[in-house]
């Protein structure tokens, strides 16, 4: 049985959980150890037979404070433990405050298993917003050491494709299963994936406007006869924050047609809900694609370009893509009427989506021996 080491952002992430519930699904013969010490995904954790988390007992605790050991960055003895380590996730490469202490732990992690010859992955990633020459120039030298970087949007892999490493694939959650939830009634109901652009870097001064244009669309459509439901994916984030501002702000009566879900680890009922929605305003990236794959109606709100980047990959009129310059936009009966007619090939996207584990496939079925005859493909 492989043991693979999984560096991903456990934060109970609607999109972060959907990666993990594919890659658990994926390979149930693999043990995949999470890069997480915390106990409150344990229940999550306990879905999936073949997912487990770094063991921290309260004497590792002791000894951290106490500095007498290190069991949160000894990755010499997890590369010993590992047959590979995979970075799994989505914005996990954009330029933050806090970028050179992340960058030494990655490269940190990274180099114990090089020196051991073991694999190392990257699935799933956009690159960016970045600033900087020196940002990427970092990120060039870490990808130079994986095995393998399969980035979700060609605006990524065109800064890096230079490297032999580097490919695009469509969104790994693209290749999702969702039959099950298509046959759940459409309601006449409009969901709102909701954000808190504050926590979003560089769209502070939208958010006044972002919440009254929420406001107002909620009452557009409450006045047209629809119940509205306000999605928080990530608390952490503040989506539970900002669906209880708004909330606040709408008349009694039109709160009587309103209902706030937050996401808390129950993958079944987030999709479940989606897909008893007659028109979804996403501002998640996987609000938009849980959109497409279920076949419902989506008005995407764009606050970073990893969505329009990805909306273009697949052909998106970019005409119906609201943006924070225009989020009145989201009551347009022109813009809504264009949405009902959108019709993404999923089917092709789910096959694409597919070759993000590719090169993975090839090291857990074949081994190192043939993994390494692997030819690279580098767009599909």
């Amino acid at each position: 049985m492989n043991k693979i080491f999984v560096d991903i952002y456990l934060a109970f992430n609607l999109g972060d959980d959907l990666f993990l519930d594919v890659l658990a699904k994926k390979y149930p013969n693999c043990e995949f150890t999470l890069n997480y010490i915390g106990k409150n995904y344990d229940s999550f954790i306990s879905g999936y037979r073949n997912l487990k988390r770094r063991k921290y007992t309260l004497l590792n605790k002791v000894g951290q404070r106490l500095k007498l050991s290190d069991k949160i960055t000894n990755y010499h003895e997890v590369a010993e433990e590992h047959d590979a380590l995979l970075f799994l996730g989505g914005s996990i490469f954009r330029e933050e405050d806090y970028h050179n202490s992340l960058f030494r732990d990655r490269i940190k992690m990274v180099s114990e298993f090089k020196k051991r010859d073991k694999s190392i992955f990257i699935l799933g990633a956009n690159f960016g917003p970045y600033k900087t020459k020196d940002f990427i120039n970092d990120y060039r030298r870490l990808f130079e050491l994986c095995d393998d970087v399969c980035f979700r949007d060609k605006y990524s892999y065109e800064i890096f494709k230079g490297l032999k490493q580097v490919r695009y694939a469509p969104d790994i959650v693209f290749q999702m299963n969702v039959d099950k939830y298509k046959s759940i009634q459409k309601k006449n109901i409009v969901g709102y994936s909701i954000i808190d652009v504050n926590h979003k870097k560089g769209l502070a001064s939208y958010s006044k406007t972002y919440i009254n244009t929420t406001v107002k669309s909620i009452e557009h459509f409450v006045n047209k006869g629809y119940k509205c439901w306000l999605m928080s994916f990530c608390e952490k984030e503040g989506d539970q924050k900002i669906c209880r501002m708004i909330y606040s702000q709408l008349s009694n009566e039109t709160k009587k047609h309103i209902k706030i879900y937050e996401y808390s680890g129950d993958i079944k009922e987030a999709i479940s809900l989606i897909a008893s929605f007659k028109l979804f305003i996403a501002a998640r990236f996987h609000g938009v694609i849980l959109s497409l794959l279920l076949g419902r109606t989506c008005l995407p709100v764009i606050y970073s370009e990893k969505t329009s980047n990805m909306l273009k990959d697949i052909s998106m009129d970019e005409t119906m893509m609201i943006t924070m310059k225009n989020l009145a936009l989201q009551t347009d009966e022109n813009i809504l009427s264009k949405a009902k007619d959108v019709n993404a090939n999923i089917n092709k996207l789910s096959g694409l989506a597919c070759n993000h584990f590719k090169m993975l496939n090839a090291f857990i079925e074949g081994g190192r021996d043939a993994y390494e005859k692997r030819n690279y493909i580098h767009v599909n």
